[in-house]
């Protein structure tokens, strides 16, 4: 639904400039200590494992630019592994030992998470779908084979991702050119003990040879409770449907971790990666992400332990965060879902409470209460005529979103996905209807669209509080910025903007590259002037203030 357009309420003004708030009031955490700052990821594998390297470079001066700390690429199993369409896994083949695949395989991945570490960046990477026919129950090749993934077969191919980016693997190909140059090397030294005209080009004998940069997050798999992405969602067992992705993940999270935490101890580990919604009729589509959860942890409605079926014998659930995709894609970020076992953005403190509770409980290991948002972003009319919001409204609609889906202390990520929109497809049967994503800061053209300038310095306005307490809250941040920064609240009064006082950020109270404040105002506009340059102006809704002049 489009935004509204609030008009400034004169008498408002002059309350909020006589009785402004004296003190910063922060939204406190739901539970336990605020992290420093929540990092920024950005995932665009149509840019970074596909374009030129010049066409990559450019696009990571640009995430730069914005504030960004990371970036998520996809290690496509079906695309690295040999033989992707036999129905056997070739014979003699170690699936994990890097140096099995085909080697051109990991080409886009290596120059990726190069590139990446060269911009200054961090990359996180997703062993992810799809699976080869031969690590299956698919009966076809097809580029998306997903029924049954074999749990052990996928743990051969994390243990072997992990390893070539646990940051002390060394390609076969550097090791032939360190041994290459060790020959060269030997002969010229041959030379010159000869007295021969070669001793001149003598060289120092070749270093260690060059290490691929260490990757420090992986995730297990993608969106395992969306059917595009696992298969079956449903069993029916004794008349009733019951989620059965959620017992090939477990399967899949007990195998691949461990795999990976040995290959690349220093790591990071996320599971989950859950779509946010699924369908409230069971048997179809997706299972819904907090039912999901539930069935992997092995708890009823209640949270009560399942010792039944696919649970007896439960053990821990390992992992060390748990990632999420918070899509409200048709909806305003505050709206939040009629089924409470599906998980928009709104539903964010939901999430964040039962990862809590079953870490108490035991069900999950205790790094699954820390909680990453890994992928979020808006579709726009331009170019998608079919989308629900305008250009113009992703911005302020992005921003709103971060703040409902970082508000809670176990967050510590918030994504973007993409950076530029992808050119619309022809509409077809396989296809959305307005071909892929069109979630971009930019136009497929590289044309900005007015979130590209919002994004790094995102600020937003909701109605706090009930009653006599409503309140405005007025929220923002600065990205790529080290110090905690202060912003000036300035409020437009007529043509002018008016100073109302500074907002600092705390540790203690926000994160520190954040501020909050509160205010009773009727709908207008305040702009928030951050210390390190940058502005931001937010449109302030009718929260039904009075203008009294309290705070």
């Amino acid at each position: 639904m489009p935004l509204a357009r609030p008009s400034l309420r004169p008498a408002a003004v002059v309350a909020l400039v006589a009785a402004v708030l004296a003190c910063l009031l922060a939204a406190a955490p739901a539970h336990g200590d605020v992290p420093d700052r929540v990092e920024t990821v950005i995932q665009d594998d149509a840019i970074f494992l596909h374009e030129s390297e010049e066409g990559i470079r450019a696009a990571l001066l640009q995430v730069k630019e914005l504030g960004i700390d990371r970036v998520r690429l996809t290690a496509g199993w079906s695309v690295i592994a040999p033989q992707p369409d036999a129905a056997e896994m070739p014979e003699g083949f170690d699936a994990t030992d890097p140096a099995a695949y085909p080697h051109a395989a990991w080409d886009n991945l290596d120059r990726a998470v190069r590139l990446v570490h060269e911009a200054g960046l961090e990359p996180m990477v997703d062993i992810a779908f799809w699976a080869p026919l031969w690590a299956t129950k698919d009966r076809a090749p097809s580029p998306r084979n997903r029924t049954e993934v074999d749990p052990q077969r996928f743990a051969d191919f994390a243990r072997a991702v992990a390893r070539r980016y646990s940051g002390t693997y060394a390609t076969p190909e550097a090791l032939a050119a360190v041994a290459a140059k060790a020959v060269d090397t030997g002969s010229v030294a041959l030379a010159k003990l000869l007295g021969g005209r070669r001793a001149a080009a003598a060289t120092q004998p070749a270093g260690d040879p060059e290490e691929l940069p260490a990757v420090d997050l992986f995730t297990i798999w993608n969106e395992p409770n969306h059917p595009g992405f696992l298969q079956p969602q449903w069993v029916k067992r004794g008349g009733r449907w019951e989620p059965r992705s959620a017992e090939l993940y477990r399967d899949m999270v007990f195998a691949a971790y461990p795999a990976i935490k040995d290959a690349a101890p220093a790591a990071q580990v996320l599971i989950g990666g859950t779509a946010s919604m699924g369908s409230s009729t069971p048997g179809r589509s997706g299972v819904p992400p907090l039912r999901f959860l539930r069935a992997l942890a092995c708890v009823d409605e209640q949270l009560k332990p399942v010792r039944t079926g696919s649970c007896a014998g439960f053990r821990t659930i390992p992992g060390d965060g748990w990632a999420h995709h918070p899509y409200s894609l048709r909806t305003r970020p505050d709206v939040d879902a009629a089924d409470q076992d599906k998980l928009p953005v709104a539903a964010t403190s939901r999430l964040a409470r039962t990862l809590r509770t079953l870490v108490a409980r035991g069900r999950l290991a205790p790094g699954n209460a820390a909680l990453y948002q890994t992928e979020y972003g808006y579709e726009t009319r331009e170019p998608d005529p079919r989308a629900v919001f305008s250009a113009a409204e992703q911005a302020s609609l992005l921003a709103l979103a971060e703040r409902l889906g970082t508000a809670d202390g176990a967050v510590r990520m918030w994504p973007q996905f993409l950076l530029k929109d992808r050119p619309g497809d022809l509409p077809g049967a396989n296809n959305r209807p307005f071909g892929d994503w069109q979630t971009g800061l930019l136009l497929a053209d590289g044309t900005p669209k007015p979130a590209f300038s919002a994004f790094k310095v995102p600020a937003a306005a909701r109605c706090v509080g009930r009653g006599a307490r409503r309140e405005v809250e007025v929220w923002g941040r600065v990205r790529g910025v080290e110090a905690a920064p202060q912003a000036r609240v300035e409020l437009l009064s007529g043509k002018r903007w008016k100073a109302v006082g500074r907002a600092a950020s705390t540790p203690r109270e926000v994160r520190s590259d954040e501020t909050v404040k509160r205010l009773r105002m009727g709908p207008g506009r305040v702009r928030l002037r951050w210390d390190s340059g940058p502005t931001a102006v937010v449109r302030v809704p009718d929260c039904g203030g009075k203008g009294t002049g309290r705070g």
